[in-house]
């Protein structure tokens, strides 16, 4: 079959366009980060490999925590202190600040520009020679610390305006879901975490790290967010301890072979054991009658995540929580890299 020239423009412009408007319509995999949550920062030689292998240029690494004393007020604790060669890994740095909600509830609304000066003076100091790209709040503020919370996003806001630097909130499910109870906080973007969905405290619960049920709950009808979501995955393990009823703690360094090992333990269920003689475990020590209940995240619950969040949610970042050698040895690679391929 032949064509006359003109015939053949009008193919070449139809092919053109076809291929122009098909890749406008491609979508870019999200860039996967790491947030870092212990009190030293030193990467070994597993975290990194991981992060290298991952290609991963920023990290979202915790500075502090600020917590409320009823005499000295809102101060800091858990200060994270940094080895300088590690710090030289990354490219970029987000400085995450943990604030409790009972900061929020319990400062005086005058106290609250204080703070978020005192805040951004402390992250600026320690982070003097690093690559400070942002700031991020952490708090599971309620409908009652709302407007405290907002007032000190507003304020540190402004101070990170004038550095060059963004200021980023983490969002929880119920604030995702219930906006109009919980409100927005004025940021320009949020960290949506999806784990920690249960109640530790439950009696019936069986993993308030993650819970599809719940997952699917808060998802339901959920209006569209307004401000740009990234989303927070876990990878974590750890064991509730119950004394009595209560929780108590939670053994954060512990893997799973540990517990099937300890011959001073007896599994009731497939996750809950029971302690049969007091002794040290995991840095606590442990009273005959006590529960733990192992709670952990597998390679098929972080595929549902992803895939189900996928569908809500247009994400330019995954953030895992968090990088240890520990929690990075359940996982490949190419297991957690794959997430990303979900937003495609």
């Amino acid at each position: 079959m032949f064509f006359n020239l003109k015939t053949k423009k009008i193919i070449f412009l139809f092919s053109f366009w076809s291929l122009f408007l098909f890749a406008c319509k491609q979508k870019t995999e999200p860039k996967l980060y790491f947030y870092h949550w212990k009190s030293l920062f030193h990467l070994d030689s597993t975290e990194r490999l991981y992060t290298a292998k991952l290609s991963q240029q920023k990290l979202y690494l915790r500075f502090f925590d600020v917590d409320y004393h009823p005499e000295k007020g809102a101060i800091p604790l858990g200060n994270v202190t940094f080895d300088s060669v590690s710090l030289k890994k990354f490219d970029s740095y987000v400085a995450v600040c943990f604030i409790t909600n009972k900061t929020m509830l319990k400062i005086p609304s005058d106290q609250v520009k204080p703070l978020a000066e005192k805040l951004c003076q402390k992250v600026f100091t320690k982070a003097k020679n690093m690559p400070l790209v942002g700031i991020q709040l952490d708090c599971d503020w309620s409908e009652k610390s709302q407007s405290n919370f907002f007032r000190l996003c507003k304020e540190v806001g402004d101070i990170c305006k004038k550095k060059n630097i963004e200021l980023s909130a983490t969002i929880r499910l119920h604030q995702y879901r219930y906006p109009e109870k919980t409100g927005i906080p004025p940021v320009k973007r949020g960290v949506l975490m999806l784990y920690n969905m249960g109640d530790i405290n439950g009696s019936a619960t069986e993993n308030s790290i993650f819970d599809r049920k719940i997952l699917e709950s808060y998802l339901k009808e959920a209006p569209p967010y307004p401000i740009q979501l990234e989303v927070a995955l876990p990878i974590f393990s750890w064991a509730v301890l119950k004394r009595m009823g209560k929780t108590t703690n939670i053994l954060q360094q512990l893997r799973f072979s540990d517990m099937q090992s300890n011959p001073h333990l007896k599994k009731l269920q497939k996750n809950l054991y029971s302690v049969t003689k007091s002794h040290y475990f995991g840095g606590e020590y442990l009273y005959e009658g006590d529960l733990l209940r192992w709670e952990t995240i597998n390679k098929e619950d972080l595929q549902y995540i992803a895939q189900t969040i996928a569908t809500c949610i247009k994400v330019r970042e995954v953030i895992f929580y968090h990088l240890d050698t520990q929690i990075l040895n359940n996982f490949s690679y190419e297991e957690l890299k794959n997430l990303a391929r979900y937003w495609l």
